[in-house]
């Protein structure tokens, strides 16, 4: 299986600020996630959202080749 490796780079001294605002968006009823949990939770959003992207842009493909394939009626 291929992988992406991204890597996301950050001022230097962001990395509390930037995980106190990850912990709180992924907060549910009072639990805060841990730092392991919310970059795993990163890293699933990315690969949903590669999913849905290329579902996507896949999807209107396909819609605009079979818009394109219909030939119309000649009728008089």
């Amino acid at each position: 299986m291929a992988t992406f490796n991204l890597v996301v780079n950050y001022p230097d001294g962001e990395g509390p600020r930037i995980l106190a605002a990850l912990k709180t968006h992924w907060t549910v009823d009072g639990v805060v996630p841990t730092t392991a949990q919310v970059i795993e939770k990163l890293r699933l959003v990315v690969a949903q959202n590669i999913i849905d992207i290329t579902l996507r842009v896949e999807r209107d493909a396909a819609i605009a080749a079979a818009a394109a394939a219909v030939v119309p009626v000649n009728a008089t």
